[in-house]
């Protein structure tokens, strides 16, 4: 546009036309500060949050921890293999203690989830009735389960083990899988086997 070709009047209209223009971006410009203004503080609370969640999440994680080296130490110190299995044809492990090992022969990551062996597999043949008998009974009457029978050892031996155990159900009665420990007869010294706790 040729300002030097306008009229006083049209330049007064181009000038007021201009104004309302800046006044419109000044406008603008202003709201946009404002929703940056708004974005900035929510951008903060957020970062805020995070950091209370990280905390939180850091306190839960070491809370874990020391509840995982509790039980750990628990476990070690209990003179049987401490298990956590479904209740399916192969007694699958979701966990097993190292202790499995001096009753088996076998490390315990053989049995976890069946990587290697199951543990019915080293349960005597002439046994399995027997201890699923004895599982089903508890678990159906709700109620721990307390078993004597035989493993097949790796080096060829029988163990004679004593087992205990409890199913473990939701509020609506759903079992969820089996606690329990299994305690070596062949080795459990007398003064232990005749204490067993009463669960």
């Amino acid at each position: 546009m040729n300002y030097d070709e306008m009229d006083r009047p049209a330049l007064l209209e181009e000038i007021g036309r201009l104004q309302k223009k800046i006044e419109g971006l000044k406008e603008s410009g202003g709201q946009l500060e404002r929703q940056l203004q708004t974005r900035d503080i929510e951008i903060i609370k957020l970062k805020r949050e995070l950091q209370d969640h990280l905390a939180e999440a850091i306190c839960r994680e070491n809370d874990m921890r020391r509840d995982q080296d509790r039980f750990r130490t628990l476990v070690s110190n209990i003179p049987g293999a401490v298990y956590r299995c479904a209740n399916d044809a192969f007694w699958t492990m979701e966990y097993m203690s190292e202790q499995i090992e001096a009753v088996s022969g076998y490390p315990a990551t053989d049995f976890i989830n069946n990587a290697v062996r199951s543990y019915k597999s080293i349960v005597h043949p002439e046994d399995v009735i027997k201890v699923v008998n004895a599982v089903n009974d508890g678990v159906n009457a709700r109620r721990p389960y307390y078993v004597e029978y035989r493993v097949k050892h790796r080096d060829g031996s029988i163990r004679h083990v004593h087992e205990r155990g409890i199913g473990i159900h939701t509020e609506d009665g759903t079992l969820l899988w089996l606690d329990g420990v299994i305690f070596d007869q062949t080795v459990l010294p007398n003064h232990l086997e005749n204490n067993l706790p009463e669960w």
